[in-house]
């Protein structure tokens, strides 16, 4: 693993992060400096992801040997996003800049990989448990995030890195995954619960019926609740816009040694493409993407993000919003609705 080690003071960081807030669309007034030192902030979270790895998946695996492992570096715009949208936030104190995403089959599972890890003997110190299944957001969203702080060996060169950890059914990767990526085509921040009130409302709504899917719960206990989140999808035209929004995937051949690989992709929202580059090296996957960054500071039309996983197949599963994949939340709203049906059809017949 390459040791990309931090160049940069807490106090430099901080002011950095408070630049970019003020700069991020002006290249003038200090902007590549911050950037600069923004840049090597984040990817020094690498080598602490790296070191945490290797746990999580072997806790992960044990319990579900299907389980999805990815990690992620932070994208800068959502970064600055962060900073302006949460008052008090720091650059320098912002944990989820480094994360992992274990996604497994059920909910029991969940809870299992979660004692799992937090029960496991690792040299690093859990900080933070944030449960959005007992307590979910308004938003809908629904997973279990553990914050760990590094304490490795090498803790002298990442003496404040933070790596949260998401942990996730498929079923709410699948709601999360959905709002990603209508946010994306339609230009709004909803995974923030920033947008129209008629989708923040119909993904608040989802995240409750696809919870009683995902608690093994008939949609039969609660007909007025699946019944309103039909009529907003019918209202919405969710599914023939979902369907719409199927990218044609634009990425080179797949053959290659299996191994942690890093991976840029590059989503155009208006020609729905995206194009997959694949890198070997951190230090070369960081330079590339650090560039198209600045290149598409002001674009609304493409977005890129950076991310590793052992394959492009696992990449697919993990980050589906980047290849608008929403197909498994599209099965379970049309099995919702032929559920209504044949309730209704029933129904009529009784009568």
């Amino acid at each position: 693993m390459e040791l990309i080690t931090l160049q940069h003071s807490k106090g430099a960081i901080k002011r950095a992060g408070e630049c970019l807030i003020a700069t991020f669309e002006d290249l003038d007034g200090g902007f590549k400096a911050s950037y600069d030192v923004l840049d090597n902030w984040r990817v020094s979270h690498a080598y602490p992801i790296q070191s945490m790895l290797g746990y999580f998946r072997g806790k992960a695996f044990g319990i579900d040997d299907k389980a999805i492992v990815a990690r992620r570096l932070k994208r800068t715009p959502s970064i600055i996003a962060k900073l302006k949208r949460e008052s008090g936030m720091k650059l320098d104190r912002m944990e989820d800049i480094g994360g992992v995403r274990i996604i497994v089959d059920n909910l029991e599972k969940v809870r299992e990989v979660s004692a799992a890890i937090k029960n496991g003997r690792t040299r690093n110190l859990l900080r933070r448990e944030r449960d959005y299944i007992s307590n979910p957001k308004e938003s809908g969203y629904r997973g279990v995030h553990l914050i760990y702080q590094y304490r490795g060996a090498k803790n002298q060169d990442f003496p404040f890195h933070h790596v949260e950890l998401q942990i996730r059914t498929k079923i709410q990767h699948a709601w999360a995954t959905t709002v990603e990526v209508v946010g994306t085509f339609t230009r709004q921040g909803l995974k923030a619960s920033d947008g129209s009130s008629e989708w923040l409302e119909f993904f608040s709504l989802a995240g409750k019926v696809f919870a009683a899917v995902d608690e093994g719960e008939s949609t039969s206990d609660n007909f007025s609740t699946r019944d309103e989140l039909i009529r907003q999808a019918d209202s919405l035209g969710v599914l023939s816009k979902l369907q719409a929004y199927a990218v044609t995937t634009r990425y080179i051949n797949d053959r290659h040694k299996k191994g942690d690989n890093y991976f840029m992709m590059t989503l155009n929202a208006n020609s729905g493409s995206i194009k997959v580059s694949r890198f070997t090296t951190l230090e070369r996957a960081t330079k590339v993407y650090g560039m198209k960054e600045i290149e598409l500071r002001d674009s609304i039309e493409e977005d890129v993000v950076l991310v590793s996983t052992e394959s492009l197949k696992t990449l697919k599963l993990a980050y589906p919003n980047y290849f608008a994949d929403t197909t498994q939340f599209r099965q379970i709203l049309n099995r919702l609705m032929a559920n209504k049906t044949r309730h209704a059809t029933a129904s009529s017949r009784s009568d």
